[in-house]
């Protein structure tokens, strides 16, 4: 576990959009060190708007050589996602994330789809990157309830 910053560079990036995009479901969860030297630290969901998206900061930022040293996908975490409707979520982990580093850098990653208005439970599962074991527990599944936010973690 890590002290988890400010939300900064969330909130940074939320404000570019000029407030029309938000957090509807706010958290601020350390995942654990999903990616080799950065943690994940889940920040929240956006639901309105079509998709939904998991807003997330590697923390600390990646270094500006980061990518040269590891290969162009070192930070590519997985992520799957179920619903107690039993919606037909996508496997495509599309995404992206600031690599301009410093102490946090913001992050989206889909969830597969639109999340259902009536849906009352979110499972969203994590990997590490391809090829990097964890050196401490990590977070292997966040079950959220909706429309309220309670979260409950379970740790490999």
């Amino acid at each position: 576990m890590i002290s988890i910053p400010p939300r900064t560079a969330t909130d940074a990036y939320f404000a570019r959009t000029g407030g029309s995009r938000r957090l509807d479901v706010v958290f601020d969860l350390d995942l654990g060190e999903l990616v080799d030297g950065h943690h994940v630290v889940a920040r929240g969901l956006e639901l309105s708007g079509g998709e939904g998206v998991l807003h997330y900061e590697l923390v600390p930022g990646p270094a500006p050589d980061e990518e040269e040293r590891k290969g162009p996908f070192f930070w590519y975490w997985m992520l799957s996602t179920e619903d107690d409707l039993g919606t037909d979520y996508r496997d495509d982990n599309g995404g992206a994330f600031d690599p301009s580093g410093g102490p946090a850098a913001h992050g989206v990653r889909d969830l597969g789809g639109p999340v259902p208005a009536s849906a009352r439970l979110l499972k969203v599962e994590f990997t590490p990157a391809a090829g990097w074991t964890p050196p401490r527990p990590w977070c292997r599944r966040l079950e959220i309830s909706l429309p309220d936010g309670g979260v409950t973690q379970s740790w490999a």
